[in-house]
């Protein structure tokens, strides 16, 4: 990995184990914590100025994408329109306030939030403009990073799009190009932002390095013991060592989310209502008729990402609170690693709720045909939120507690 040319390294500390080290500043490659392995900086070798013009397109396109046509099908001289607030609309009409809410948030709202504020962050340092307001709005759209779905949300489409596409005309409008672009820049953002370079760009200086010093849990700027309980002076975020009530939290929602996933994998998600007759569709209805039309990898795409992974997600933080509580060290490189991943993938399992939101507007013929959401739409979108609120809410410094430094 090519060393650059600025003179100093960077005390930082690992934000799964909490290891204080020093790194180099590197113009490309990655940085690995000496002690779980994690990548601590993915350096692009690009300027700043890359992910705020991806960032700023993101923005851009997601206005007409939220007002505009997505899809459009037409049969038999019947005709139904798709836009991104028609779904949730729809959902909202048939009975399911709080399902509604939370996709408009998902995929209108949180979206348009996150890319502002990462917009006006890289923006201020462009600019050289400096404050403690410049890092707390980057550090709100990191944590909007995982619940602002439009990437999700594309597959979701795409999944609709295939249903529909054998048995009608299917057209995308322009607000459905405009999404597939927003999507697309949005995960291009996502592979430029050089995080560690955006939170050195914020000025703050680097404190002297103590035997309890700790990292902040919003940037991992290193700080001295007696600053916990007050305010990160980078990104003024909360100090503390451990997220208090992390485990407490990250056990009711998985819980709550084992509670509740039987439901979501054998209730329907939605009923296409006809003439003469009803047919639900749950999670494991719709793996099992596509093994049964061959369609054999998008069964396991759908068995993957919204059966196992919410399954796994489960048991995965169930098993690091377990851990925590019998004071575990063994496989904390592994665990760590697992957290990671789990942490990660979990926002893919919204993909089936979103393809229920793309279709329904479009299948709405009165007595003719229409479709309906049902239980297990909002019970999957439950398990996918507290999956990842889960995740989100357990501190994985908690696992090397216990461990020799």
């Amino acid at each position: 990995m090519p060393v650059s040319s600025e003179p100093f390294a960077e005390l930082i500390a690992c934000p799964d184990c909490d290891a204080v080290q020093e790194l180099p500043h590197v113009a490309s490659g990655r940085l690995i914590c000496c002690r779980c392995h994690a990548t601590l900086e993915r350096a692009t070798g690009r300027f700043r100025g890359a992910a705020l013009a991806t960032a700023t397109a993101t923005l851009l396109l997601l206005i007409p994408a939220d007002t505009m046509r997505l899809m459009s099908v037409s049969r038999y001289g019947l005709h139904g329109t798709s836009y991104i607030g028609s779904g949730v609309a729809v959902i909202w009409r048939q009975g399911w306030p709080a399902t509604a809410i939370a996709v408009g948030l998902l995929v209108l709202v949180l979206p348009i939030l996150r890319f502002g504020l990462l917009v006006i962050s890289l923006a201020a340092l462009t600019m050289s403009l400096r404050g403690l307001w410049v890092g707390r709005l980057f550090r709100y759209a990191e944590a909007l990073d995982l619940w602002a779905m439009p990437d999700v949300f594309l597959i979701g489409c795409a999944i609709g799009y295939s249903r529909l596409a054998p048995f009608a005309v299917v057209r995308i409008g322009a607000g459905g190009w405009c999404f597939i672009g927003a999507a697309l820049t949005a995960m291009l953002t996502r592979g430029l932002i050089e995080r560690r370079r955006v939170w050195r760009g914020m000025g703050v200086a680097q404190p002297a390095r103590g035997d309890s010093a700790f990292g902040c849990p919003g940037c991992q700027l290193v700080v001295p013991a007696g600053s916990e309980g007050g305010r990160c002076p980078r990104c003024a975020r909360r100090l503390h060592r451990y997220l208090p009530g992390s485990m407490a939290v990250a056990l009711a929602l998985t819980v709550a989310g084992l509670l509740l996933y039987p439901v979501a994998m054998f209730y329907p998600a939605n009923v296409l209502q006809y003439i003469g007759g009803r047919s639900p569709h749950s999670l494991f209805s719709a793996v099992e008729r596509l093994l049964g039309a061959h369609f054999i990898l998008l069964a396991l795409a759908v068995f993957t990402t919204s059966i196992l992974i919410p399954f796994v997600k489960l048991a995965g933080v169930l098993w690091f609170v377990v851990s925590v509580h019998r004071r575990s060290i063994s496989h904390l490189v592994f665990k760590t690693r697992f957290f990671r991943a789990i942490d990660e993938l979990g926002r893919w399992s919204a993909m089936d709720v979103f393809t229920v939101v793309v279709y329904l507007p479009m299948v709405q013929f009165g007595q003719l045909a229409n479709v309906r959401a049902e239980d297990g739409l909002s019970a999957l979108l439950a398990v996918v939120l507290l999956t990842v609120a889960a995740s989100r809410c357990f501190d994985p410094r908690l696992l090397w507690k216990d461990a020799a430094a």
